[in-house]
This record gives C-alpha cells, sequence and structure tokens, in this order.
C-alpha cells in the first residue's frame, strides 16, 4: 500500500472496543452483543436505522477471524455490493469472539452508494469470505 493511501486509510478509520462513545457519528453505543463463535457477527447498524448519502457510520461487529477485511455496502440482499475500501481493512482489536471493533465508514456515492430502504453492510474476511456476515437491514436516503 503506498504511504498516501496508508495515511489516508489511517485517518478515516477507528477501531476500538465498544464502550460508551456517545459522541459517535451514528449514535452508536455500548451495550451491542458482539459475541460470535465462529466468523463475524455485525452488531450496528441495527434494523430500520437512517443514514444519508455521504455520512459517515460506524460498523460495530465482532469476529474470530484475525485477517485483513472488506466492508461492502449492499443495496439488498441479493446485490453483490460495493466496496467502501479500496484495499482491506487490517484489525487493530483482538479477533476473540466477544469484543466489540468498530470502524468506520463513509456512505460514498462516488464509490457506489445509493438511496435504498433495504441497505445491508457486509463485513468479509479477506481470505475466509464464507465466514463474512451482514449487518441487519437499514435505510439510506439522499
Amino acid at each position: 500500500m503506498k504511504f498516501s493511501h496508508a495515511l489516508i486509510l489511517a485517518s478515516s478509520l477507528a477501531f476500538f472496543a465498544c464502550g460508551g462513545d456517545d459522541d459517535s457519528p451514528t449514535g452508536a453505543n455500548a451495550g451491542y452483543d458482539c459475541t460470535v463463535s465462529d466468523g463475524v457477527k455485525v452488531a450496528y447498524p441495527t434494523v430500520s436505522e437512517q443514514f444519508k448519502i455521504g455520512q459517515t457510520i460506524d460498523v460495530v461487529f465482532g469476529t474470530t477471524v484475525d485477517d485483513g477485511y472488506r466492508f461492502v455496502f449492499k443495496k439488498n440482499a441479493g446485490d453483490s455490493g460495493v466496496d467502501l475500501f479500496d484495499d482491506s481493512v487490517d484489525l487493530t482489536g483482538p479477533a476473540d469472539g466477544k469484543t466489540c471493533l468498530t470502524v468506520k465508514v463513509k456512505l460514498d456515492a462516488e464509490k457506489g452508494v445509493e438511496p435504498t430502504l433495504t441497505g445491508i453492510i457486509r463485513v468479509i474476511p479477506y481470505n475466509k469470505q464464507n465466514q463474512g456476515n451482514n449487518s441487519e437491514l437499514f435505510v439510506v436516503k439522499e
């Protein structure tokens, strides 16, 4: 990865264990169940959340896979989706199946994010794609 890409990626991402982040761009806060025994569990966004194109949101998840990750926006369950980052995102927290990790993603129209009533974020381990998981359905407005 080139230095400029690494700097941009590092400045646009934040990983941390869940715990009372009331200043989150999406209002995500403590209390998520990120427990998973094998693979990935996406705890946020939750059902019926509403966001706007261009908004940065927290994706909260737990994992047992120590790998790089893809974050894919899907318009609906049948959509193949679009990657929200140009490169895989590395974990900076434990893949212990109980810690909540957070990645900030931008719902960027330039990446292909479109308004929908059935949006999904899929979190996919780069080398173990069959262990990825979807968020619940959420709304994306213009």
